[in-house]
């Protein structure tokens, strides 16, 4: 697993897209992934700000990844939006999600993946899939809940979970949310954040720090206001 990997180098995460400021407005996300999941809540939330989105189901009948225009879909995205599920599911799905983060890569898209805890999945199977693209991903969100599966999985305390993921996995934002308290951890290039935000709960945070995000130059401040903190 992760943590029994050997990870020297810091990832560098682009301060801005060309130095503009961007709104939500200007903001272009896909998502894939099945009805009723977190990731579909996030586009709703994210098309309500106004952001350019496409959302594939890849539950329909007649979903066929295989001739699905991921660069085309890809092109110009800031975001592709995945579900920690989607890896532990059926090989259709778990193919078509590795197969978008290959060309959100080569598109220059950010891959955001949210820990989500759908009871059907096969979570070591998932993780582990997770950890092997793991420097394609450059944002995590997760509940504690989430962070206690990792954690267990990787067999560290839970506080260590955040700080395995940026430094090791080289994923440039991991933000945690308690989802009752509404209290935030969010570790990112320039340090860590804590805080309490005025978000109500994980979907929404996410989907608020994915609008904020490419136009807060990531500074602390940036990453805080993003995150309601």
């Amino acid at each position: 697993m992760l943590g029994s990997s050997s990870w020297v180098s810091e990832a560098h995460w682009p301060c801005s897209d060309g130095g503009l400021e961007l709104e939500a407005s200007h903001i272009k996300v896909v998502s894939l992934g099945l009805e009723g999941g977190i990731a579909k809540g996030i586009i709703e939330d994210l098309e309500s700000m106004g952001a350019s989105c496409t959302w594939m189901d890849a539950g329909e009948s007649d979903f066929d990844r295989t001739v699905v225009d991921w660069r085309s879909a890809l092109s110009g995205a800031h975001w592709l939006i995945l579900e920690m599920s989607s890896f532990g599911k059926g090989e259709s799905l778990a193919s078509a999600v590795g197969a978008a983060m290959v060309f959100a890569e080569l598109e220059g898209a950010k891959t955001a993946l949210v820990v989500d805890e759908e009871s059907m999945m096969d979570s070591e199977k998932a993780w582990g899939s997770i950890v092997e693209r793991i420097r394609q991903i450059g944002f995590i969100s997760m509940s504690v809940d989430g962070r206690a599966k990792i954690a267990s999985m990787e067999h560290v305390d839970n506080s260590e979970v955040g700080e395995l993921l940026r430094l090791r996995g080289l994923v440039s934002v991991v933000a945690i949310m308690d989802e009752e308290s509404r209290l935030m951890e969010i570790h990112h290039n320039l340090g860590i954040e804590v805080g309490s935000t005025i978000i109500e709960n994980l979907k929404s945070m996410t989907a608020s720090m994915l609008a904020g995000l490419p136009s807060s130059k990531y500074s602390s401040e940036g990453v805080r206001s993003s995150a309601g903190i």
